[in-house]
């Protein structure tokens, strides 16, 4: 069974009608305005630009607006958003002036001349009689009914259609903005529930078709959220083994590189999916050359959690009969300023990338390293004692440091899995 997009039939219907009014001289202009990976607001064929200054105060007030076209926004709601992290002696006051900007603005602009900008008690709403149109508000309203809709093929219709309207990260140039990293993480959550709806269902459907062109869109979209996995499992399904291993090798290869880590049930699906994988019948040297490192670094071994339990099993294996001398298995934690480990996940990421250089830089190329949680880096030494541990963990210590400024560094400590090394 094929999911209908409903949603598509509908906006090839006004297309129709469109191209009709058009043929009789009289087509429709409209306000379109995008903020899904990037931001942009055009009225037919003419743009609106907003100057140079297109993260301006009232560049911002016409974006918060264009969230919910013909809604109304308290003076209240709107000044937390625009002022909230600045030190203004009169937030009423720049608000005022800032709609008087942007009343300006829009005059000189290709728009019919009205009064957009209508604030009534308090309220503030973008008005006027032209026909608004906003991608996220259609997001927004999707979701809505999401939420309400109770029957299967519907609630998949609708997913269908909000995942089309995201195109990427809300207004990307202002993440910065306080407003905005609320509303892109509101967003990004939504669409997150309702594409895994989407992608659950086809899979149930055995639409194996639009489940792999859903997934491949998610990750063009949506970069390291793990919808790789899907798009894996969803390539499998079609038999395009060959396109499915070249995703899973990418897939695996940007994990080490950046340091990033799956969800216990991530991994789960994806050891699944990979395990999955077939290759056509091959010979010896076609089979030495796929299993050969591709670009082999300097350094450490680094690989995703998988793998390196893997290593870690293998590794005890081979000390239980005695062929290699021992090795071990550390922990090594981000602390904070206060040298308390590090539970902010920005900033862990930003000390996780000068604690991989650490790696790259202290630990020999027989050693192997994986990233655990936010905070946290499993490094397996083997030939290295217990006794060894506190030297390694100093020098990856000092190195963290020197590369930090010293401002903060690592706990590393010996990590007993509960057996008898």
């Amino acid at each position: 069974m094929t999911v209908r997009f409903t949603g598509a039939m509908i906006c090839y219907t006004r297309m129709r009608g469109e191209i009709a009014k058009e043929r009789e001289g009289v087509a429709e202009k409209k306000l379109l305005v995008k903020m899904f990976g990037g931001f942009s607001a055009s009225y037919g064929d003419e743009v609106l630009t907003f100057g140079r200054q297109r993260d301006s105060k009232f560049g911002q007030l016409f974006q918060i607006l264009m969230t919910r076209p013909g809604q109304g926004f308290s003076k209240g709601e709107i000044t937390k958003s625009l002022y909230g992290r600045e030190e203004v002696e009169d937030m009423n006051a720049s608000l005022n002036n800032t709609i008087f900007r942007l009343r300006k603005y829009l005059k000189t602009t290709a728009l019919p001349r009205e009064d957009y900008l209508v604030l009534s008690e308090g309220i503030l709403r973008f008005g006027g009689k032209i026909k608004t149109e906003s991608d996220v508000w259609n997001f927004e309203r999707a979701a809505r009914k999401f939420e309400e809709e109770q029957e299967r093929q519907k609630k998949a219709d609708i997913c269908a259609k909000a995942c089309d309207i995201y195109q990427g990260e809300f207004l990307p140039q202002l993440s910065n903005e306080q407003w905005v990293i609320e509303k892109s993480r509101t967003y990004q959550n939504q669409h997150s529930e309702m594409l895994k709806y989407l992608l659950e269902y086809l899979k149930e459907e055995g639409d194996y078709g639009n489940m792999e062109k859903a997934a491949a869109r998610a990750v063009r979209f949506c970069p390291d959220e793990g919808w790789e996995i899907w798009w894996i499992d969803s390539l499998i399904s079609l038999g395009c083994y060959q396109e499915a291993e070249q995703v899973y090798q990418k897939m695996a290869v940007q994990m080490e590189e950046n340091g990033g880590f799956l969800t216990e049930k991530q991994q789960k699906h994806f050891q699944e999916t990979g395990a999955r994988i077939r290759r056509p019948e091959g010979a010896g040297e076609d089979i030495g050359k796929y299993l050969a490192e591709s670009m082999p670094q300097e350094g450490a071994y680094a690989c995703m959690l998988p793998g390196f339990s893997d290593c870690l099993h293998m590794l005890k294996r081979i000390f239980a009969r005695g062929e290699v001398s021992g090795f071990s298995l550390l922990l090594c934690t981000i602390l904070d300023a206060k040298g308390r480990p590090a539970k902010e996940r920005e900033y862990c990421e930003k000390q996780s990338e000068k604690l991989l250089e650490s790696f790259r830089n202290c630990l020999r190329r027989g050693d192997v390293y994986t990233k655990y949680s936010d905070g946290q880096y499993l490094v397996l030494c083997a030939g290295a004692d217990r006794e060894n541990v506190p030297e390694i963990g100093a020098r990856i210590d000092m190195d963290f440091r020197k590369r930090n400024g010293g401002r903060s560094g690592i706990s590393c400590g010996f990590l007993d899995d509960g057996t008898v090394w």
